[in-house]
């Protein structure tokens, strides 16, 4: 018998998942003594409120709220039992539109996430009540070291079944997706744990009780809001990417689902290679437009010549300053511009504009630069047929230290290894239409431009 269809594999997981949820939550209510059900409630309706306003802001798995403060709170405050139904309450009380399957996931996964979290908090000698007249030394001891505990349990349940659920739905890999899970939300992952520790010294204790809820909330609800504007900035940016990438997939024919492909493949490199945060985004708009110069140079590219004419080469080495003058009034794509100015610079120095070599060449366009090669390979044209990834791979490690740069290569390499490149088969009738325009990013182009090297060029010493 096959293997079940990915939808049939995802529902399977789903409903184990819900069946251990409610396993574990029916045995941590067998510990009366530890729910309280007062902080369920109030904890319910805090999560519920963080779930409705979170932020989807690192793609369909990873999102902003302070649910994860109330989830980290309800391991201490609400026992195994209380933790649980707070983890599905958070999320089965969101009142927005969504998917049943990431629904009927998350709602899961959190309790899942929430109940181990306090188990382990309790397994490792956590207090269910701290009694009056506690030392600090006490407190630290009893609650806030099993609490930190109990939440590193809680965040390495929730990147596991987030990285099974990728796994489930794209074939990569569980660990890599977990740890790539920790490297973007790590630092949210830490605030979120003190804010929790905050919120429980503050109810037992101190001794406020629900009414430390009160405090901690005005705090996370600003804290919610600067993060919405920030999305709406975000959203902004990117549909004036958007619109951007659109004018030129109209003016080029061949570029159509080439940029998305190239920004795919450099932010499967960008982590491997030390980008992360805001040059991440950088990189990845970068890479979306790093042929939007073609939008003003195309229509003077010579038609009907070869790639390795001079005036097709002549021509097309000023795509990439068209499009650095195109974008330069865009101040968010500032920190973009290099990557795209100089993604057709050669590692051996025989690229343009500027004709850079090695380590000189921004970092940004020599990811771009792999990138281009590597789906150009693996992507049929006129005058070819599209090579498999292993092949196109190949072929960019043949060129590792001359056209390309190494550490980049192997960047992708343990990209592909991680999760395989499906070629892209362009139509015949596509094909067809664009007979007459040379694909630029070929890396055949690119030796012929070596081989030519005008002198005298701008830039070129």
């Amino acid at each position: 018998m096959g293997s079940p269809p990915v939808v049939w594999r995802v529902y399977l997981f789903v409903g184990v998942l819900s069946g251990l949820a409610v396993a574990l939550g029916w045995w941590g209510l067998g510990f009366q003594q530890l729910v309280e059900w007062q902080a369920v409630v109030i904890l319910s309706a805090l999560g519920a409120l963080g779930t409705n306003l979170r932020e989807p802001e690192f793609g369909d798995h990873l999102e902003i709220s302070f649910t994860t403060v109330v989830l980290a709170a309800a391991m201490v405050l609400a026992g195994p039992g209380g933790a649980v139904l707070v983890g599905y309450a958070s999320i089965l009380l969101d009142f927005r539109r969504g998917r049943l399957q990431s629904r009927l996931f998350n709602s899961a996964m959190t309790a899942c996430m929430s109940g181990t979290g306090a188990v382990a908090y309790l397994a490792v000698g956590g207090l269910a009540v701290v009694p009056p007249g506690t030392t600090p030394v006490g407190i630290l001891v009893g609650l806030v070291l099993p609490m930190l505990a109990g939440y590193l349990v809680s965040i390495a349940v929730n990147t596991v079944l987030i990285g099974v659920m990728v796994h489930l739905n794209h074939g990569s890999n569980v660990f890599a997706v977990a740890l790539e899970v920790l490297r973007s939300l790590g630092v949210g992952y830490l605030l979120h744990v003190l804010v929790a520790i905050l919120l429980v010294l503050l109810w037992d204790p101190v001794g406020l009780g629900a009414f430390s809820a009160v405090l901690i909330v005005v705090p996370l609800l600003l804290t919610q809001l600067a993060i919405s504007r920030n999305a709406d900035e975000r959203r902004g940016h990117a549909r004036t990417v958007g619109t951007l990438m659109g004018a030129l997939e109209v003016a080029t024919p061949y570029s159509i689902g080439h940029s998305a492909r190239v920004a795919e493949l450099s932010d499967r490199m960008a982590s491997r290679l030390g980008v992360a945060g805001e040059d991440a985004d950088a990189l990845h708009f970068a890479a979306l437009l790093h042929d939007l110069g073609l939008v003003s140079t195309s229509p003077q590219l010579p038609k009907g010549t070869s790639a390795g004419d001079v005036s097709y080469l002549a021509a097309i080495q000023e795509h990439p300053e068209a499009g650095v003058q195109m974008l330069a009034d865009i101040d968010f794509l500032g920190p973009a511009l290099p990557g795209i100015l100089h993604h057709h610079e050669r590692f051996d120095g025989l690229g343009y504009p500027a004709g850079l070599a090695g380590t000189d060449i921004h970092l940004f366009a020599r990811v771009i630069a792999v990138a281009d090669a590597f789906d150009s390979l693996t992507t049929n044209r006129s005058y070819r047929a599209e090579a498999s990834g292993p092949e196109a791979l190949a072929e960019c490690w043949k060129r590792a230290g001359t056209h390309l740069d190494p550490e980049v290569v192997q960047a992708l390499a343990d990209a592909l290894e991680e999760t395989p490149w499906e070629p892209t088969r362009i139509s015949d009738k596509t094909l067809a239409e664009v007979t007459d325009v040379n694909d630029h990013d070929d890396p055949a182009v690119s030796d012929e431009y070596a081989a030519w090297q005008p002198e005298g060029s701008e830039g070129r010493s």
